[in-house]
């Protein structure tokens, strides 16, 4: 059990790991006692996607399973853009998640799948809904430009992927705040408002670099220190420090925002960023961007 629970993290970690820019990058600096994450704020009170306020438009993806470790996504092949609500119908056995990605230019829907580490600059992520639970919908706010775009769980993963074009202007205004944030910088996060059950969550790429939230239950006995140790070994055998009840975001671009929904358990957790650079390099989690986070 031990051994298929470490299993289960580190393919968790693979999956995540799907792109960012490619930069030079000064050495992390020493992580404080514990590894913290430092409060951030701009939160708000009132929550922007109950009854679905400030939406434009609505654009729904269904996702199941076709078969063990594949999947299908359906979506519709025009939205019009602004400010859009997406939601994510997951009626599979499995959780899943919805990465968006926008292609520029003359390109297809399988050159983009062939990417891999190194991204081309006419494949931009562009956000999405997080990790959903079976038999259950979740929903996110966030800008959608026009342009061409397609939904997948990570870039060469086996399934069906659904491709959609968004009409409208190429510019939108940001979504509002929310009562809990993420923000994520090159290479730490900040974090204010999480609490147990369901968060609205301000979701704030503010680096210049691409990056996701992975948070991962750590046990009780467990340190960060621990917790480093057990992502950057390519093995890892006996009992993990985290458990495999982890939840995610999709990958957003720098400079971008959207407002996500997060159903967290009250405990600690280490929330880590596992993307790459663009052309390949180390993982962020091996920058340093790796924090502690109590919910309570």
């Amino acid at each position: 059990m031990q051994r298929r629970t470490a299993t289960v993290l580190l393919a968790c970690a693979a999956l995540a790991a799907c792109g960012g820019e490619d930069v030079v990058v000064e050495p992390a600096p020493t992580p404080r006692e514990r590894g913290v994450a430092p409060a951030a704020g701009g939160t708000v009170a009132q929550d922007p996607l109950r009854g679905g306020r400030g939406a434009e438009s609505t654009l729904t993806i269904t996702v199941d399973d076709t078969r063990p470790g594949r999947f299908r996504y359906r979506a519709p092949r025009r939205v019009r853009g602004g400010l859009v609500e997406i939601r994510l119908r997951n009626v599979g056995e499995v959780p899943h998640k919805a990465q968006l990605w926008r292609i520029a230019g003359d390109h297809s829907v399988a050159q983009a799948l062939r990417a891999g580490h190194r991204l081309p600059d006419w494949l931009r992520a562009a956000g999405g809904v997080s990790l959903t639970e079976p038999k259950t919908t979740s929903r996110t706010l966030q800008a959608l430009p026009a342009g061409h775009y397609f939904v997948a769980a990570t870039l060469g993963q086996p399934g069906t992927v659904a491709a959609f074009e968004v009409t409208g202007p190429p510019s939108v205004p940001a979504p509002p705040k929310a009562p809990a944030r993420v923000e994520a910088r090159d290479f730490s996060f900040r974090v204010s408002g999480l609490r147990p059950g369901r968060n609205s969550v301000d979701f704030d790429n503010t680096g210049t670099q691409q990056h996701h939230a992975f948070f991962a239950p750590m046990r009780p006995d467990a340190d960060i220190a621990a917790v480093r140790r057990f992502f950057r070994e390519r093995t890892s055998i006996g009992r993990p420090p985290v458990t495999d009840r982890t939840r995610e975001t999709v990958v957003l671009e720098g400079g971008e925002r959207q407002v996500t929904e997060l159903h967290l358990s009250a405990g600690r957790y280490a929330l880590i960023c596992f993307v790459r650079g663009r052309g390949g390099g180390p993982r962020h989690l091996e920058l340093g961007m790796i924090n502690e986070v109590t919910v309570h």
